[in-house]
């Protein structure tokens, strides 16, 4: 079942899509139901998206935490209250503001290169995972 490429392709989509959790459902499921070890391109994706969702937890906790510090100061917590809504906050397109559309964009991309059986590339993340996670 799992070396159907068809198979693996969906796994990685929705791995991206569902910032990971998928794929990691998927690989308890291939290791304990299955007996199988990941092929190289789906390990590669699910690796991918999990590392792309802790990062943007930890971004996002180290945004809130410097936001919160640096509003308080005169001039700059203003600079900084209006980055926040205009960024983050303010709708630009339906309901996703600048940084959730950036997001939106690079998951698709990479969804992409999984849908065309590619390895996509993201420069720092793409680099970590396949020196880490070689098959």
């Amino acid at each position: 079942m799992s070396s159907n490429p068809l198979w693996d392709k969906f796994v990685a989509i929705t791995s991206y899509y569902t910032f990971g959790l998928t794929g990691l459902i998927w690989i308890i499921a291939s290791y304990v139901v299955f007996k199988k070890p990941l092929t190289p391109f789906c390990s590669y994706h699910i690796y991918q998206s999990i590392f792309i969702s802790v990062l943007l937890a930890v971004f996002s906790m180290l945004l809130d935490i410097i936001f919160q510090l640096t509003v308080k100061i005169p001039f700059i917590g203003d600079f900084i209250g209006l980055f926040n809504l205009y960024v983050f906050k303010l709708p630009i397109f339906h309901t996703f503001s600048l940084f959730n559309l950036i997001i939106f964009s690079i998951i698709t991309y990479l969804s992409l290169g999984a849908l065309l059986g590619k390895l996509s590339y993201f420069p720092f993340i793409s680099d970590v995972i396949k020196s880490n996670f070689r098959n």
